[in-house]
């Protein structure tokens, strides 16, 4: 190991030398399953698209760690990300041998923690993973990455059975009240502080920035890093305009069902680029999407999707004015939302249409419509008559709709409808 690599490995490892290091607000305490897999020996994988604090957690367990060890060294992170890695990530041994060396200068200690960051920059990482996790019963791996393509396509085939996987999110809306110190707010307060986290989303940088002008420029360069680094950097893409025009028009109408063929008249490509391109961006955890329920798989396929976003501030701060489109950045949490919690989600298209219908074990389970208000008699009749719809039609008694502040019920048909502020839906969400 030369010089400057040993030197950047230091600086990354300031605990070696007893010297204090950033963690941030904590968030380990909403990952129990992390904890959970921190004893045992497979290994650890957190994805999620950047900056929604994947390195952070990561010094958040090296901290756990590190109040139980007695050998400082016994942990040894690597930024894949550093310039200098980066230039050596054409070596097949390069990621090995920073390892192995760490290991053999420190022969007193009987078992390791290897964190590594970013792991998708170095294409020879599932080899090298494979084989240490098989031939070193010494050693712990914990690793972060933000492209699933790259990730999950090599996890499945070569990795299988030897690794646990969790999804790391932008704050959901109760972390961003312990990041503002806010413990149990008023009724108007935490109104208020929900609308603030609409226009500005969660992620960690954002939520703590105060000035809201840098909240914006924050947000369009999170935005423009994704872009270049998990979406055209990964995929090769030449014709970068056509595919800034495709993600622009994604943002521009999310929550809107489209069809690729819709997409692709609209901005005169081929139905196969944006496909292709929408697929990109769903690999950078940029872009969600949910299918027309229907009990023929094929019809699912065929039938126009919704496109969801993985963060309202990206929208707000790319797209449109958050004034005027309120509703359909409420309905974008409220399907984050639904993702964080493992619901598996479509949406319902009859005569009327209802935004989400929430399936368990094959069975459609609840229906939930979300508007901002139901103060409008157009929006209110809108909104019941197509939840009423999914209700009947899949046999069920009780639906909800949820909204920016009201509360209320509602009957149809011998069917009860709950209205309630999205704030108090999130809280009652397991």
């Amino acid at each position: 190991m030369d010089e400057k690599v040993r030197a950047s490995l230091e600086s990354q490892n300031p605990w070696w030398f007893d010297k204090p290091f950033v963690t941030g607000v904590d968030r380990l305490q909403y990952f129990p399953e992390i904890r959970q897999y921190l004893p045992v020996k497979e290994i650890l994988l957190l994805i999620g698209a950047r900056r929604t604090g994947k390195s952070t957690l990561v010094y958040q367990i090296i901290l756990s760690l590190l109040n139980t060890l007695k050998e400082k060294e016994a942990v040894l992170y690597i930024n894949l990300d550093e310039p200098l890695f980066f230039s050596r990530s054409k070596d097949p041994g390069f990621l090995k041998e920073i390892i192995e060396e760490h290991c053999s200068r420190h022969e007193e200690i009987t078992h390791f923690t290897i964190c590594i960051d970013e792991i998708q920059n170095f294409p020879y990482w599932v080899a090298t993973v494979k084989t240490l996790a098989d031939t070193r019963p010494d050693l712990k791996l914990i690793l972060t990455g933000s492209t699933s393509s790259l990730l999950q396509r090599e996890i499945s085939t070569r990795l299988s059975g030897r690794y646990f996987s969790c999804t790391i999110w932008p704050l959901s809306f109760k972390e961003c009240l312990g990041f503002w110190e806010v413990d149990n707010p008023p009724l108007i307060r935490r109104r208020i502080l929900f609308t603030t986290y609409l226009e500005y989303g969660g992620f960690p940088r954002v939520v703590l920035e105060p000035d809201e002008n840098l909240k914006r420029e924050i947000l369009k360069n999170y935005y423009e890093t994704i872009y270049l680094k998990d979406i055209i950097y990964p995929n090769n893409v030449r014709n970068n305009s056509d595919l800034y025009d495709v993600l622009y028009y994604i943002i521009s109408n999310i929550t809107t069902p489209s069809s690729y063929n819709r997409i692709a008249d609209s901005l005169q490509l081929s139905a196969e680029t944006v496909k292709e391109y929408i697929g990109y961006a769903e690999d950078a955890f940029l872009f969600y999407t949910v299918k027309k329920f229907d009990y023929t798989v094929r019809k699912q396929v065929a039938n126009p999707k919704k496109i969801y976003c993985l963060d309202t501030g990206i929208i707000s701060s790319i797209a449109f004015a958050f004034s005027e489109n309120r509703g359909r950045l409420l309905e974008n949490a409220v399907f984050i939302a639904l993702k964080k919690a493992k619901r598996e989600v479509y949406y319902h298209k009859n005569r009327y249409e209802c935004d989400f219908l929430l399936q368990e074990h094959r069975k459609i389970t609840h229906a939930v419509q979300v508007t901002e208000s139901l103060q409008s008699s157009e929006t209110r009749i809108r909104e019941i008559r197509g939840l009423c719809e999914a209700m009947e039609l899949y046999d069920l008694k009780e639906g909800t709709i949820i909204t920016l502040n009201e509360y209320g019920e509602e009957t149809c048909k011998d069917m009860k409808i709950h209205i309630m502020p999205v704030f108090e839906w999130l809280g009652s969400l397991k």
